[in-house]
């Protein structure tokens, strides 16, 4: 299981990149982003332990992890509670996959 600094850090990285892409380029409320971030978080542990399980390398889990999260964005935005934009859902993958692989190895693995 992971810890909870594990957690914490993984939810900052998921909100900064969620608040920088989708509030500041497609004005969504902050609030909505803080809210999406969560199962957001939840679901890039997920995946992280899905792809520690099995070794797949840091830039391939880091690239699926940055796709995966704008594919759930976008899933939400088709809801009406969110505004997104394709500019803005290839931003967020690309922020998040770079900081997955430069920051992965601060997180210690379980």
């Amino acid at each position: 299981m992971y810890n909870q600094s594990h957690f914490l850090g993984k939810f900052a990285i998921v909100t900064l990149t969620a608040l920088l892409t989708l509030t500041l380029f497609d004005s969504n409320s902050w609030w909505r982003i803080l809210l999406l971030a969560i199962p957001l978080t939840l679901l890039n542990l997920f995946f992280t332990g899905l792809s520690l399980r099995d070794a797949w390398p840091r830039l391939l889990s880091a690239s699926l992890q940055g796709v995966l999260a704008a594919l759930f964005s976008f899933l939400v935005g088709l809801t009406g509670l969110l505004r997104v934009t394709l500019g803005t859902l290839v931003g967020l993958a690309l922020l998040l996959a770079l900081l997955e692989y430069t920051l992965a190895r601060f997180f210690v693995q379980p």
